[in-house]
């Protein structure tokens, strides 16, 4: 069975050989990924359609090249760069706009609707993630919802990969903290889908 890693590398193979429905495919496949992240980074939607537009312009116009070894990583990457370029022109860093760098909503109901204290776990979890720092939540959620590996989060958020590390056990830790005494189960629930990708995201 093809991985995705394949499936990607035959696209991209198309794309180059003059397939334009092979890189319409390759968008597909990112875009609601860059635009959740981008959305996340900064909440001018209008700011981060550009931002998506110039990076898969960009990747278009390096179809002479070979695929990044990593495509969903080098995309992220281009797009956190592309919005904090364009905020910077654009806004001259208007805090307004990106004062709330990386405020994800945290949506976990589907993990706890059929409990009876379900309101109250929410109430507190809300008062939990409140108290993580935006590199924690940053690297939380490249770390569960995009699966990277520490040394890309790293490069993503311009850190050590030891500080990669730190601010998602220091996340987990004050998650973990929070939820002390509920038992082990309903932690690894909460800690292991707050960003699950299949999950309701709310902007």
């Amino acid at each position: 069975m093809a991985t995705e890693k394949d499936k990607l590398l035959l696209l991209w193979k198309n794309f180059r050989d003059g397939n334009k429905e092979a890189f319409a495919a390759i968008y597909n496949l990112h875009v609601d990924l860059l635009y959740r992240y981008g959305t996340k980074l900064c909440n001018d939607e209008n700011l981060v359609k550009d931002a998506i537009q110039d990076v898969f312009i960009d990747l278009y116009l390096k179809s002479s090249n070979s695929i990044p070894a990593n495509l969903k990583y080098y995309l992220l990457l281009a797009i956190k760069r592309n919005i904090l370029k364009k905020i910077k022109r654009e806004r001259d860093i208007n805090n307004e706009i990106c004062e709330s760098l990386f405020e994800p909503e945290y949506s976990i109901e589907t993990i706890i609707i059929e409990k009876e204290n379900r309101d109250e776990i929410n109430g507190r979890l809300a008062k939990i993630l409140k108290q993580l720092s935006h590199g924690q939540k940053e690297a939380l959620y490249l770390r569960y919802n995009e699966t990277l590996h520490y040394d890309e989060i790293a490069q993503i958020m311009n850190i050590t990969v030891e500080s990669a590390r730190k601010q998602v056990y220091r996340a987990l830790k004050t998650i973990r903290e929070g939820f002390r005494g509920e038992g082990l189960i309903l932690m690894v629930l909460i800690i292991s889908n707050i960003y699950k990708t299949n999950k309701k995201i709310i902007f």
